[in-house]
């Protein structure tokens, strides 16, 4: 499952991220888009319209029961489509996946449309290559469909009640199986891991699974938009900055706007992405958060430069890195 890293990989990617990015999915996808009122509600409500489509619309390691597509608006205006599949695992349980749907045109290039192709090419390599036992940890959107298609067992699959503050996940409740209160509390470990120093992180993680299981780390940039998530569940809060820098014509100019941005906001450590006519930017504020877990693993520029003690990436897509698989390998004994 090993990705060898090309000379320069490293040196390259943060330009790439800036270059080739794509388009990000709008901050609806977590938070409510609109007006907001006093309490940060927006004044206008998120609308779903729930269709049914061909259980074959889908094609994962087990075969999707039924599939419902789930379309966003607000305002009238169209802003996304999920679509949740229902299976039964090995075992025969009942189980659900959030799904991204596959461009309606070949050469369309939508948000969700760019995470079904990174997630199927990721999908295609796990699947082959990582080991029958693996065990991967990830946030549990990402968990159900890691499971849905490539058939590994992913630690956190199933929401607990605090993820549907969220009305994105609250229009899909009941399409989603809750989680159980062991659940619940892998959510809460899971959360305080992403936003725990990453040394402690690691080594904690290595402790609680031991040697004798294969254990991975899945991470892709819509972490990001969990933070508040996290919190909920009892994460450290991160500070970090987050802004639309407009694009211009000319890429190094763009990038230079990136960094001064990034430097008079945080410590110039930033992670950037491509959206339509501007670049959604992320930089870190101060050193507890430069170097959480969550921040040395996903494609921040610093974090790009060295990796983490006890970890060694293994799988990491296209789209400027934008999802990332590490196998957690320990600390490193004392010399």
């Amino acid at each position: 499952m090993r990705r060898t890293l090309r000379k320069g990989f490293l040196s390259a990617l943060s330009v790439a991220l800036l270059a080739t990015g794509g388009a990000l999915l709008c901050r609806q996808w977590i938070e409510s888009v609109g007006p907001k009122t006093e309490s940060g509600q927006s004044e206008t409500p998120l609308s779903v319209r729930r269709a049914p489509e061909p259980a074959n619309a889908v094609q994962g390691h087990f075969p999707a029961q039924s599939v419902e597509r789930h379309a966003f608006s607000q305002d009238g205006k169209a802003l996304f489509d999920l679509l949740v599949a229902r299976y039964a695992d090995r075992d025969g349980a009942r189980q659900s996946a959030v799904l991204f749907p596959k461009e309606a045109q070949a050469l369309a290039s939508t948000p969700t449309g760019m995470r079904y192709e990174v997630w199927q090419a990721a999908a295609e390599v796990i699947a082959r290559k990582a080991p029958d036992e693996a065990l991967f940890l990830s946030w549990w959107d990402d968990g159900q469909r890691l499971h849905f298609l490539t058939g590994k067992e992913a630690w956190l699959r199933k929401p607990g009640m605090k993820t549907f503050s969220n009305p994105v996940w609250q229009a899909l409740k009941d399409t989603l199986p809750l989680a159980s209160d062991e659940e619940s509390r892998r959510s809460a470990q899971m959360a305080r891991w992403l936003t725990l120093d990453s040394d402690k992180a690691i080594a904690e993680i290595a402790a609680h699974f031991g040697p004798s299981q294969p254990v991975y780390l899945l991470v892709d940039n819509d972490l990001l938009l969990h933070l508040a998530e996290f919190g909920a569940y009892g994460g450290a809060p991160l500070k970090l900055e987050a802004q639309n820098i407009p694009a211009g014509g000319d890429l190094h100019g763009d990038i230079a706007r990136v960094k001064r941005w990034a430097g008079e906001t945080g410590d110039g450590n930033y992670l950037a992405q491509k959206e339509g006519t501007y670049y959604r930017v992320w930089s870190t504020r101060d050193p507890n958060t430069k170097n959480t877990l969550l921040v040395r693993l996903l494609p921040f520029v610093d974090s790009l430069k060295q990796l983490p003690e006890g970890v060694s990436l293994v799988y990491q897509s296209h789209w400027g890195g934008f999802l990332s698989v590490y196998k957690i390998d320990g600390p490193r004994p004392p010399p």
